[in-house]
């Protein structure tokens, strides 16, 4: 006589392993989101990029110069807001000359993003930053 099997479990084994993949699988970078630390190429400076209520702020963390240490945990962007899809704005603080400058951060890449400040919209300088610990694939700044 065969038996039947009226309730097949083999489903729990494959679902077991899904289950464990997507739960130990590592965090995925925030897509359209610029969270996270940036390298500024032209100064080896970098910024940590982190959500300020809601809003986008971000701030010096390291320097590679000893001369600028007095200006890490300086905060450069302050409650930038949502513009587009992948786009921010708000006021640039720049640290080297103390002026605040009207800002447009956009992410180019989950790797690249660019910033450009503007002294009456008019104005403007923008450099590409890419993501600490990212291979560099273009830097530099752009006019």
């Amino acid at each position: 006589m065969k038996t039947v099997r009226v309730f097949d479990l083999s489903w729990r084994k494959s679902f077991a392993v899904v289950f464990l993949a997507v739960a130990l699988a590592p965090p995925a970078q925030a897509g359209g989101e610029p969270y996270g630390v940036w390298l500024r190429p032209e100064g080896g400076q970098q910024f940590s990029f982190y959500d300020c209520g809601g809003l986008l702020c971000a701030k010096l963390i390291s320097v590679r110069n000893a001369e600028e240490q007095h200006a890490v945990g300086t905060v450069i962007l302050r409650g930038a807001s949502k513009s587009g899809p992948r786009e921010w704005r708000g006021k640039l603080y720049n640290t080297k000359d103390g002026n605040i400058y009207d800002g447009v951060i956009a992410l180019k890449s989950a790797n690249e993003l660019t910033l450009k400040g503007c002294l009456w919209r008019v104005l403007c300088k923008s450099e590409t930053w890419r993501r600490a610990g990212a291979k560099a694939q273009s830097s530099g700044a752009e006019e």
